[in-house]
């Protein structure tokens, strides 16, 4: 079998106890969309105008990933939350960010989740180092403008 290489997700802050993390650095999410083959052009282009706050969920290893941004970019955020994470007992954390509609979408992530093989769950890791992020920004600039 074929080893996964890691790949280091960089965020602003790291929740104790390997909860996951969130950040709301515009270069930091450009990155981390990249990584997922997404882009805030994809996104924006995709979303309907009438919608106020572009939106949406998807997995990421063994994290479930919620964002949202304004159209104008200004204001971005993308958080990770460990799909073991138990809503309830965490809900300081997370109560303020996470619609109903969200929970929903996060359990159902959960579930596909748990049919990941392990290799694929440890496929991505949390940083808050920032001076790591930098080159690989800087890689990844050099990468996409080649």
């Amino acid at each position: 079998m074929a080893q996964i290489k890691m790949i280091t997700l960089f965020i602003d802050k790291l929740e104790k106890n390997d909860i996951g993390g969130f950040t709301t650095d515009l270069r930091k999410t450009e990155y981390i969309l990249a990584v997922h083959k997404l882009s805030f052009e994809k996104i924006l282009k995709d979303t309907p105008k009438t919608v106020e706050i572009p939106s949406g969920i998807f997995a990421s290893g063994k994290y479930v990933v919620f964002f949202n941004m304004s159209w104008d970019l200004k204001n971005v955020k993308i958080g990770f939350i460990n799909y073991k994470v138990d809503l309830d007992e965490n809900f300081d954390v997370f109560a303020d960010s996470m619609s109903p509609k969200a929970v929903a979408g996060f359990h159902k992530l959960k579930e596909q989740i748990k049919q990941k093989e392990q290799s694929e769950l440890n496929k991505f890791e949390l940083s808050d180092n920032d001076l790591d992020f930098e080159i690989a920004y800087g890689n990844y600039i050099e990468q996409r403008n080649h």
